[in-house]
């Protein structure tokens, strides 16, 4: 059955394999192979900042959520991806570019706050400060055969604490 036959599949499988000296097998390989916690924790933590992100937008294109529904959930994603960018500061003694241009400006309400915050998510993707750990470099070679040992499947298991939204 292919995705155009059926737009809701009842499962969806997730491979992805990737090629060193490339960003996103870095960031699989630290994922899986890190020494402080295991591949399962690894995989879930991963799920979650993808989930974080796109998880609104995912919701808004399957279009069974009402827009209160997804909104809560996008206050939710914001929620964690602030918390994320404050630690990656933290640690790497860099300026935050949302509390900056939040507490720059006026008062505002809470959700004009969190659409500024969502805006300056964007811009700070968009704009180089992650996008190039988002893309992969385009391969000079035709593209391995997909081996699916060495691929990342996951399930509803892989994630964590944000497939409580999953469920709600």
């Amino acid at each position: 059955m292919s995705q155009n036959s059926h737009p809701h599949p009842d499962r969806v499988k997730f491979i992805y394999n990737a090629q060193f000296p490339a960003a996103t097998a870095v960031v699989l390989n630290y994922l899986l192979n890190n020494p402080h916690f295991t591949g399962h924790q690894g995989r879930q933590q991963g799920m979650d900042a993808m989930m974080a992100f796109y998880r609104p937008l995912a919701e808004e294109f399957h279009g069974e959520l009402s827009v209160s529904e997804i909104q809560d959930i996008a206050r939710h994603c914001v929620e964690r991806l602030v918390k994320q960018i404050a630690d990656l500061c933290d640690r790497y003694h860099i300026a935050s570019p949302v509390t900056a241009n939040v507490s720059a400006s006026a008062p505002m309400s809470s959700t004009a706050r969190l659409e500024a915050i969502l805006e300056e998510l964007v811009v700070v993707v968009k704009g180089g400060g992650a996008s190039r750990f988002l893309t992969i470099p385009p391969s000079t070679s035709a593209p391995a055969p997909m081996d699916i040992e060495q691929g990342v499947a996951m399930d509803g298991d892989e994630l964590g604490d944000l497939g409580d939204i999953l469920n709600d």
